[in-house]
This record gives structure tokens, C-alpha cells and sequence, in this order.
């Protein structure tokens, strides 16, 4: 008696949730970030302008899967890349059409467990800049700086 109540807790909750939330991962992913160079700097922002996360990389980094986000990564001396990191469709969805139903299929979407981010993991080989900046100091004998200057050097093509 005491397994067939435990079984129909079981059952009940299962029911209650759904199927892409339970199996699927939940309702945030992580993400997977690195670079070559490997010293450059990412940061995340939402759909929405939220800033998610910034950091040197590599690094993983947990999203909530119901947003789609852009990311921005930069090292000094390489041109920015921006890539944006979009929602697709968690297939664990469909096992509500077996369990769970409406109320599963409704949970799924409402905290974003219906959906996976794509791309999870990015792989980003960046490429060096036309122009970089040099940080000039003009010094006496001494060795004290008397002033500093900021220079945009173009490679000649």
C-alpha cells in the first residue's frame, strides 16, 4: 500500500510539470565560450538590452533559455566579433503529447524549458585588426614622464 501512494505521488508530479522542464534541462543552458587567441573578454546581452555576463575566456556561462542574446568578443589588436545565440525548439516537448499534456506543455513554455539555445557552444578564431593602437611615453633622462600619447598605427597594403 505504501509503494502504490508513493507511485501516485510519483505519477502526479510528473503530470503536474512538464516534460522538456524535467528532461530537457530545466529552464536555463549553459553556454560554452572560447576563443583563439584565448585571451579574449565575451559579454552577453539579452534580446531585451540586459547585460547577462562578461568574463575573459574560456569560461560557461548558465542562461535562461526562454531569451535570445548576442555575443560580443574582443581582445585588443583583433576586430570584434558579434554572434547571436538564438531559440530553438526543445524536443523533450513532445513528450507531453504522452505525459503531462496541456498543463506540461504550458509549464514547458512559461519557464522557457521548451526551448535550447543554439549555438551552445561557440568556437570564435578572431582575426587581427587594420589598426592598432600604440600607447607612446615621452620620458626624460630621468625616467619621468613628461607626457603620454595615443597613436592609431594602419599596416601599409
Amino acid at each position: 500500500m505504501r509503494h502504490s501512494k508513493t507511485f501516485s505521488v510519483l505519477l502526479l508530479a510528473i503530470s503536474m510539470s512538464g516534460c522538456a522542464t524535467i528532461l530537457g534541462g530545466g529552464s536555463s543552458q549553459p553556454l560554452s565560450l572560447s576563443s583563439t587567441p584565448s585571451d579574449a573578454r565575451y559579454t552577453i546581452t539579452s534580446s531585451s538590452g540586459v547585460e547577462m555576463g562578461g568574463g575573459a575566456i574560456p569560461a560557461t556561462i548558465r542562461l535562461p533559455r526562454k531569451n535570445e542574446y548576442q555575443v560580443n568578443i574582443s581582445l585588443a589588436g583583433y576586430e570584434t566579433r558579434t554572434l547571436a545565440v538564438t531559440k530553438g525548439i526543445n524536443g523533450w516537448i513532445w513528450g507531453n503529447l504522452v505525459i503531462g499534456w496541456i498543463l506540461g506543455f504550458a509549464i514547458d513554455f512559461l519557464t522557457g524549458s521548451a526551448y535550447k539555445l543554439e549555438p551552445a557552444l561557440i568556437n570564435v578564431s578572431l582575426e587581427r585588426g587594420d589598426e592598432t593602437v600604440a600607447v607612446v611615453h615621452f620620458m626624460n633622462r630621468d625616467g619621468k614622464l613628461l607626457s603620454e600619447e595615443h597613436l592609431t598605427m594602419v599596416p601599409i597594403r
